[in-house]
């Protein structure tokens, strides 16, 4: 009988409340909360555990939501790792509360029986050894923690809290002499050792602080750069030489500049020797829904074109699709800091389109310190990423299949990268600024140069518009020209190859680079040493959050009339005048000839309107997770927005288009009519 149609002070609702929250939660919950489904909240509105369970004993399940509850709080629905027979476990696995906790407990969960370890490869079999090992409790009798689980959670508090290596030594032993007891290592070195072996372990590379190579491969031996002839090591003062020479003790070089490389190629093993994630490394082939309609990226042309070109890669459900992205950000969490670090991270897309983006299935890849950003030369640090992307597309590797119980090997491909549009230019070697600015219309792009704004503008984006569009033949609203050209055809990687077939990179922050004026290419791109690469029909996406957010800024700044984020200022009009195009918004001169009027353009606001404009996005409401709180960046006294980040730019975007389709629809009503 469902429970959930009982009185809701009866005994069985009550612990059936409590099995919904504690599935729900462990299936369904983001951080610390869930979906309320009650009916005051009606699934709208996301709460604490507690809060969901007092809602739904208090103001019951809403009708439509009952036999989903009941469904959810039925034992199918319980983590296998929460009925281990080793020990029992709290709401955070092991004690750990965190993804890697979650890790441990896929490969718990997936125990594998004597026959089926006869087809394990020798990794497999080392991997599933240091599980078991890791199962031992904490100390007799301990259902919270393993020994495993505690030593990596004290390893993550010394991440987080800056513990030195010492201090950690010695709060082992302050535990092992207050609870002789314990099963722990005897030191950090013993511990680190311990964490290693599980094999998702990263490289440390050395790099020339100018950014001209790796001290990587046939050249990890250098002392030198072999560009610019940089020392590899940090130079020590003279004083701290003296010292150095008088100390009989081993000395340590401190080198320039380290890049960190996390290793493709066990992560990718690491995710088949799960069962539940194994299964579903395979669902872009048989869960997807093939009914035409774009749902996942193996609906989308590019993956399709990749699948006619190389068949043979295509056969196999379980090789690997790839994304790789790549972004600076500030690591110091404040502004008066210039610096720049970048990730580089691989997105999973074989796996269904709700776990893709998920933190947790994220790979990061490689990275990249400060202070300052790669720019150009990102290409020297993603040699070690392309070298093993290369391995696994012709070679491949051995790997266990913990669903299939068998060996396989496991090839992977780069599908497309994707970045903002400076980082376009960083990934391709194509430029992004200038009079080539465009990509998709590379050599055909429309450039000119506006005088009194002194920058370089893009035209004629009508040439995307199917040849009878009526836009095409507007000449009022545009550039006072019929567009007749036709939409460029874009570059083929097998183009791109013979035309850059003898251009010779040159890579270094200190070496002089001369450029040919007439050529938009800075660099030809590493991603072309990989053998399929030309064969894509895409290659490089834009981010289009960040997109959004400069469009928006720039909307909010015209329409506000907001000094400095304006576009609408003197010398847009005058360049409108020197364009012979909309003459209604020339400037004219004064009558003492010293100064220029300018009238007001059909999109100005009154003080008022301002007012009000700034009151509606003060006063929106988003559904909950789509934007952060609109109203801190609104400053409604002096009709002003700042502050905005990529959420808020995204609620603001979400309030503002719909408000400027109006507008535009209104005045059309209007114009027809009266």
């Amino acid at each position: 009988m469902n429970w959930a149609l009982l009185p809701k002070y009866s005994e069985e609702y009550i612990r059936g409340v409590k099995d919904f929250v504690s599935n729900g939660f462990a299936n369904f919950g983001v951080g610390t909360e869930l979906r309320c489904p009650c009916k005051k909240c009606i699934n709208r509105f996301w709460h604490s555990r507690d809060v969901v369970q007092d809602h739904l004993i208090c103001q019951g399940p809403y009708p439509e939501f009952v036999n989903w509850i009941y469904e959810i709080s039925t034992s199918k629905f319980k983590k296998i790792s929460d009925t281990s027979d080793d020990m029992e476990c709290d709401q955070g696995g092991f004690g750990l509360g965190d993804d890697f906790d979650e890790m441990i407990r896929n490969s718990y969960k997936n125990d594998i029986d004597t026959s089926g370890k006869n087809q394990m490869n020798k990794d497999a079999i080392n991997f599933y050894r240091l599980v078991e090992e890791g199962k031992q409790p904490l100390y007799p009798g301990s259902k919270t923690f393993t020994r495993l689980s505690f030593v990596v959670k004290l390893y993550m508090l010394k991440c987080t809290c800056g513990f030195t290596e010492s201090a950690f030594s010695a709060i082992l032993e302050l535990i092992k002499e207050a609870f002789p007891n314990s099963n722990l290592p005897p030191s950090f070195s013993a511990a680190k050792g311990m964490i290693k072996e599980l094999g998702l372990d990263y490289e440390k590379i050395h790099a020339c602080p100018n950014d001209c190579m790796l001290y990587w491969a046939k050249n990890k031996d250098e002392n030198i750069c072999k560009v610019c002839g940089v020392s590899r090591w940090k130079a020590v003062d003279n004083d701290k030489n003296d010292i150095l020479e008088k100390d009989d003790r081993k000395q340590y070089k401190v080198p320039a500049k380290v890049v960190r490389y996390f290793p493709l190629k066990p992560r990718l093993q690491r995710m088949f020797l799960s069962k539940e994630y194994s299964e579903l490394m395979t669902w872009h082939a048989t869960g997807r829904i093939n009914d035409g309609k774009l749902r996942h990226p193996a609906d989308a042309k590019g993956w399709k074109s990749m699948d006619a070109s190389h068949p043979k890669f295509a056969q196999e459900n379980r090789n690997v699709r790839l994304g790789l992205a790549a972004d600076g950000f500030n690591p110091y969490r404040t502004m008066s800091i210039s610096h720049s670090t970048w990730p580089v991270m691989l997105v999973n897309y074989n796996l269904p389109p709700w776990l893709i983006m998920k933190p947790e299935n994220i790979i990061l890849s490689t990275l990249i310190p400060g202070p300052t950003q790669p720019g150009n030369e990102i290409d020297v640090y993603l040699q070690p990423l392309i070298a093993e992307l290369k391995e696994l597309w012709e070679t491949g590797i051995e790997t266990y299949d913990a669903h299939f119980n068998n060996t396989f090997t496991l090839h992977a491909s780069l599908l497309w990268t994707i970045s903002d549009f400076p980082g376009y230019g960083v990934l391709s070697g194509w430029t992004t600024k200038g009079y080539l600015g465009c990509p998709e219309c590379h050599y055909e792009t429309s450039s000119t140069y506006l005088k009194h704004s002194r920058k370089v503008c893009y035209m004629s984006h009508r040439k995307f518009l199917p040849p009878d569009h009526k836009f095409r033949f507007d000449t009022k609203r545009f550039n006072g020209e019929v567009e007749t050209n036709l939409c460029p055809e874009p570059l083929s990687g097998n183009f791109i190859v013979r035309l850059l077939g003898k251009f010779r990179n040159n890579f270094g922050k200190l070496k002089g680079k001369k450029k040919d004026a007439d050529c938009p290419w800075k660099k030809k791109s590493i991603f072309f040493e990989l053998p399929y690469w030309s064969d894509h029909l895409i290659r490089h996406n834009l981010d289009v959050m960040h997109i959004e957010k400069n469009i928006v800024d720039k909307i909010l700044g015209t329409l506000l009339n907001i000094g400095g984020r304006t576009k609408d200022h003197l010398n847009a009009r005058l360049d409108l005048q020197e364009m012979g195009i909309r003459k209604i918004l020339h400037p004219v001169k004064s009558a003492d000839n010293n100064h220029f009027e300018i009238r007001a353009a059909c999109f100005d606001m009154t003080r008022k309107e301002k007012e009000d404009f700034c009151s509606v996005l003060m006063n929106a409401r988003l559904p909950y997770g789509c934007a952060s709180n609109i109203s801190r960046c609104v400053q409604l006294n002096e009709r002003k927005i700042s502050g905005n980040s990529l959420s808020t730019v995204f609620g603001i975007y979400c309030v503002v288009e719909p408000l400027l389709v109006d507008c535009y629809i209104l005045k059309m009503v209007m114009s027809i009519f009266f």
